[in-house]
């Protein structure tokens, strides 16, 4: 919302700034008018006629010089350098470039149809302009994805060709035809297609005989096939599980059920919740209907104006911003309220006591946000046999429905969740020996359409094993119980 108003402040910067000129272009044709300007060499025929010709000379022109130098506009240059800071950074470009790269891989879409804006059959009434397709293409080509930067520096040429009426514009903003010919001769080069990139350069030289850029890109054409470096083409890594329940939902045990869980906590005897076993081992449930309308608008409110990168623990246990984690957050220090009713939804979904347990995190994907895939707990080295101070597990509670994507999938389970507003995800991240599950390590799939909003909490109290062991899981789960029992301390 903050950028549709920046975009809207700029446009009427930009109208004002073509109003003015207007006003300007009236007042000179207004004094044409006046004058009756025809383009005749006819000499004065009397004395007025000289005097009025002696006075503009004199007068009116030094006046027109002195209205032309007029700048009004610099004060609307002031008001967008005003708002730079506030500006999307290279990073941001960057990160929506790897994020339609990643909509793209993971959903299998043609690039003529992201660019005509249609997902996975639906449009979406909007569509990319050469320009943009330049964009993301010369993005790609940083990040060495030949392949995809072909196809979308292919398709931006094409839709250039065909809007020629533009192409003064296109130049003015900074992207003139040769830069799409410079770069698809480097990412010719880089295929190895060097004849083909040579081709292209030397007739575009002929075009633009004065384009240095072209003489240099030449120059290192040249070295590149008198040396004959090998091409630089990246062989794709099929994505298989990932792709297929980002796609679609997976369940992989259809033998799982949907109870209203009474168990949980003394509450919920009152008031049982919906929930929908997804693993035994490890433990996942999905609980259905559980947060209202209002308390998600409440929940958001909280967040919106505060939203800041999020950073995930790097191996130094220090936080730092993450290249495979697109979204922003907030960590709520409230318990009162809203919050308070979190918490104590939360205990009555786990049975667990979050005193100890990390601050809720309330976060934010939008369109092609993601999240790589990774773990919950931290793995912390050098504890002791009997120290569970880790993220024991977590509670993921979905504050929007996304149309399109941003599944939260646990690949190595062969299991996807697509969010359902006012759903909890929850999901253990430790074994019965409180050591860290890999197989718990799941991915948010990028948003295609929409924006993901979810709650997520962390439990780390070490006491609430017991709870959990031996109340949630009940009647399921009996055998690990008496086996943790007998392995825990007094």
């Amino acid at each position: 919302m903050k950028l549709i108003s920046y975009e809207h402040y700029l446009l009427n910067i930009l109208q004002d700034f073509t109003d003015q000129l207007q006003d300007k272009v009236n007042t000179i044709e207004n004094y044409l008018q006046m004058m009756e300007y025809e383009e005749d060499d006819q000499l004065p025929t009397n004395p007025i006629e000289y005097f009025r010709l002696i006075r503009r000379l004199h007068l009116d022109y030094l006046n027109w010089v002195w209205y032309l130098e007029q700048q009004p506009w610099e004060g609307l240059v002031s008001n967008i350098n005003a708002i730079a800071p506030e500006m999307p950074s290279t990073t941001d470009i960057e990160e929506a470039t790897s994020g339609l790269k990643l909509i793209q891989r993971v959903y299998s879409l043609p690039t003529h149809e992201m660019v005509e804006g249609i997902f996975q059959g639906i449009h979406h009434n909007t569509s990319l302009n050469p320009m943009e397709c330049y964009t993301i293409a010369n993005d790609l080509f940083k990040e060495k994805d030949f392949v995809f930067a072909l196809e979308w520096l292919s398709v931006g040429a094409q839709m250039y060709m065909a809007d020629k009426d533009n192409e003064d514009l296109y130049t003015q903003l900074g992207v003139p035809l040769v830069n799409f010919i410079e770069l698809f001769v480097q990412i010719q080069d880089a295929l190895g297609e060097r004849s083909l990139a040579m081709t292209e350069l030397e007739t575009a030289m002929e075009t633009w005989p004065d384009q240095a850029s072209l003489g240099r890109a030449h120059s290192r054409l040249k070295m590149s096939i008198r040396i004959g470096e090998e091409s630089k083409i990246s062989k794709e890594v099929p994505l298989g599980v990932y792709e297929y329940c980002c796609t679609l939902e997976c369940r992989p045990n259809l033998r799982l059920f949907c109870q209203y869980n009474t168990t949980a906590s003394s509450f919920l005897r009152l008031a049982p919740l919906k929930m929908e076993l997804l693993s035994l081992d490890p433990y996942v449930v999905l609980y259905h209907d559980v947060v209202s309308e209002k308390d998600i608008a409440s929940i958001k409110m909280l967040a919106q104006n505060n939203l800041t990168r999020a950073q995930t623990f790097n191996p130094n246990r220090t936080l730092a911003i993450d290249p495979f984690r697109t979204t922003k957050g907030r960590w709520i220090n409230e318990m009162e309220g809203v919050m308070h009713r979190m918490s104590q939804l939360t205990e009555d979904m786990t049975n667990l006591d979050l005193n100890g347990s990390e601050l809720f995190q309330v976060m934010n994907y939008g369109i092609g946000g993601f999240y790589g895939t990774h773990y919950d707990f931290l793995g912390t080295p050098n504890h002791s046999k009997w120290d569970f101070s880790d993220r024991m597990v977590t509670s993921m509670i979905y504050l929007s429905d996304v149309p399109l994507g941003g599944a939260t999938i646990f690949p190595e389970l062969e299991l996807s969740v697509f969010p359902k507003k006012g759903s909890a995800l929850i999901w253990y991240n430790l074994n019965h020996k409180g050591e860290g599950d890999t197989r718990t390590a799941h991915s948010a799939c990028p948003t295609i359409v929409g924006s993901r909003w979810g709650n997520k909490i962390f439990h780390i109290s070490p006491s609430s094993i017991y709870l959990v062991l031996f109340h949630s899981h009940d009647q399921v789960d009996k055998r690990a119980s008496a086996n943790v029992q007998k392995t825990m301390p007094n």
